[in-house]
């Protein structure tokens, strides 16, 4: 017994030593953030801006710093130009941008000054994509195929615009059908922040994934890693459903704690790792700041240059600050905050234009969910996406009705939390029953197949066909772009869309398309609801909201068409829409209490 128990540890020892499953002593990856950019950021690249819930703002900084004023030409591939690109456009770093969304985001999305005058003197090229086309086209370029399809696109001035990568073309088995074909796109160097890695750049990202990670394999010269921290390989081995990015394409790692600053990390998945959230007053300050070029220049001076590491970065922002961020972001931290919040928000019986237009749209969506068995509902950022979390709890509270609510990062089935209505909140995402990708919820659950998505949308202008417009005005000033709108409006099966109502917005035909009206059959405003009723078919005036100054019914019709651009339709029958309720001007104010969006 005794010689075959000493023959079984000996078995033993011996597979471990011929088969290892420890690296050993394979090479570290691991260097400094200042020595890493130093070795694979040059002049002239194209640099792609990762993005999961996050994205690499250290090493934003950290280019800036080392690049300032010696005119690198850097292209910047990216869904969204935030805060880390405004910086580096503001500092003259980047010749050209390929992005889809271009502006502010928190409290609300806005233009930035700072690139609409980037763009509009021609210091800076850009080219409008969407949040679902420019994934779709780093899938490409990380499979090495020749194009890539996509349903969105189509309609719009982006098809035309992007002609050197975007080709419509008729679907060879479906005739009369079209599709647009997409060029790969394949930036020099991809640019992540993760939440840990090992010495060898195995990388772990956590949801909500946003683009996934298609950019870092779509990269012809890899990936630069900021992280967290660095963990073991035994660690990784542990947590490998979280490896989004193997070793083989990572080019250094460097540890970078709070390296999303001033977004936030999430840990939902992974306890192990300390999360913390979005710095909000960091962010309301970068963009108040950004509204006056010399205020700007002082900005970055005390934030970027002034701080000549990271660590001196951390250590200005403070131990207190750093761990409130860590505080704010635990699953049910906004329980904390709601009981200020709460007591700030209006008790008055009236209402802000607003507010009746969200709770208007609430009722459009529960209507239309209830007649046509809608099971998701996908609006975008803003105004539309807090109507739509009130239409979800009311569908869930009194009718029993469950729907589930998609956030286009990758949020599917969430219940979004009061106190703050952003829709990329973090309490929001523990509440989600899955955590995707843009591609999922763009491309699959609205779009895909058995389509049973009802799309919900605010824009900067509509036109007599439904077609919208938040690229471009007029005069050549440019808006915030399509982000994720042009592929819900594409994708969805259906489109409601929210909007002001003025001459200047509701035009008879628009200066730039970003999304198709086709499945666009309702408009409503803060004068009236308008409805599609066949396709091609001119909208119509079909009700009135009320008027506080207690306008007729009549004078209400009136100075509805006197505010539409073109010549409106009214319906035999107006319905005199009732006002808000106290419910829902309660449940209004306690999902915005601060008034972001309603004010």
């Amino acid at each position: 017994m005794e010689n075959s128990t000493s023959m079984h540890l000996q078995l033993e020892q011996i597979c471990a030593q011929r088969f290892p499953v420890d690296d050993g002593q394979a090479q570290s990856k691991v260097v400094p953030l200042s020595e890493a950019v130093r070795s694979w950021i040059r002049p002239g690249q194209s640099l792609h801006f990762s993005f999961t819930h996050n994205r690499a703002h250290a090493a934003a900084w950290e280019i800036a710093r080392q690049f300032w004023g010696t005119d690198p030409a850097f292209d910047l591939i990216a869904t969204g130009i935030l805060e880390y690109g405004i910086l580096l456009i503001h500092g003259g770093l980047v010749k050209k941008v390929v992005a889809a969304f271009y502006g502010d985001t928190y409290p609300t999305a806005s233009p930035n000054p700072i690139l609409q005058a980037a763009f509009s003197s021609g210091r800076v090229e850009l080219e409008s994509w969407t949040n679902l086309t420019i994934p779709l086209r780093l899938m490409a370029a990380a499979y090495n195929l020749p194009f890539i399809t996509s349903n969105s696109l189509l309609g719009s001035t982006m098809e035309t615009e992007n002609q050197k990568d975007c080709r419509v073309v008729d679907n060879p088995w479906s005739p009369g059908g079209k599709t647009a074909l997409l060029t790969p796109l394949k930036p020099d160097i991809a640019i992540v922040h993760a939440w840990a890695a090992d010495p060898q750049g195995n990388t772990i990202l956590l949801p909500p994934y946003g683009e996934n990670a298609w950019g870092a394999f779509a990269a012809r010269e890899g990936v630069l890693v900021t992280t967290e921290r660095i963990v073991s390989p035994s660690f990784i081995r542990q947590y490998s459903n979280y490896v989004k990015i193997p070793a083989y394409q990572v080019r250094s790692v460097s540890v970078v704690p709070f390296g999303a600053h001033p977004q936030g990390m999430s840990n939902h998945g992974l306890p192990e790792l300390d999360t913390y959230g979005d710095d909000h007053q960091f962010r309301i300050d970068f963009r108040n700041a950004s509204r006056d070029p010399k205020r700007f220049d002082e900005w970055v001076e005390e934030w970027v240059l002034g701080c000549r590491t990271h660590q001196d970065y951390l250590d200005k922002l403070g131990f207190e600050r750093l761990m409130r961020l860590k505080g704010e972001a635990g699953d049910n931290s906004w329980t904390h905050f709601m009981q200020d919040k709460a007591g700030r928000r209006s008790q008055s019986e009236s209402y802000t234009p607003t507010e009746l237009m969200a709770v208007i749209v609430s009722r459009i969506i529960r209507q239309k969910v209830l007649k046509s068995d809608f099971k998701h509902v996908l609006a975008g950022i803003g105004l539309s996406s807090l109507a739509s979390t009130l239409a979800y709890y009311r569908l869930k509270n009194e009718e029993q009705r469950i729907i589930e609510l998609l956030i286009e990062t990758g949020f599917y089935g969430c219940a979004p939390r009061p106190g703050d209505p952003f829709v990329f909140n973090f309490a929001n995402i523990p509440t989600s029953k899955m955590q995707s990708n843009f591609v999922d919820v763009l491309n699959l659950f609205a779009g895909g197949n058995n389509n049973q998505c009802l799309g919900v949308l605010a824009t900067g202008q509509v036109d007599a066909h439904g077609n919208l417009n938040s690229t471009r005005l007029a005069d050549g000033r440019y808006l915030v772009g399509a982000g994720g709108s042009n592929d819900i409006a594409c994708g969805s099966r259906e489109v409601i869309v929210m909007l002001k109502q003025s001459r200047s917005r509701w035009l008879e035909a628009l200066p730039y398309t970003t999304s198709q009206g086709d499945r666009v059959k309702t408009l409503v405003s803060d004068r009236a609801i308008f409805r599609k009723y066949e396709d091609g078919g001119p909208f119509v005036l079909i009700g009135c909201l009320p008027d506080p100054q207690g306008g007729s019914l009549a004078e209400r019709i009136a100075a509805a068409k006197d505010r539409c651009g073109w010549d409106l339709q009214v319906a035999d029958e107006v319905e005199d829409v009732p006002p808000p309720d106290a419910d829902e001007l309660e449940a209004i104010r306690l999902l915005d209490p601060l008034r972001h969006f309603t004010a």
